[in-house]
């Protein structure tokens, strides 16, 4: 996890794909002491975790 830029008013991070599901994990496990926030910010890092695998496979001979 890198932070790239901070002020006032907002932050921006950027996480290593390894390291987000060491971060969600246990937000999700454990999702009843944590405020709605750290929810969102818990599922919407699940969510580009799994947009980061590429689950596309091309048919074999497509265009044959």
């Amino acid at each position: 996890m890198e932070v790239i830029h901070k002020d006032d008013q907002s932050i921006t991070i950027r996480f290593d794909k390894k390291d987000i599901a060491k971060i969600v994990e246990p937000i999700i496990k454990n999702a009843a002491g944590f405020a709605k926030d750290t929810l969102d910010m818990a599922y919407l890092l699940a969510q580009q975790d799994y947009q980061m695998v590429d689950h596309f496979k091309q048919p074999p001979h497509v265009f044959d």
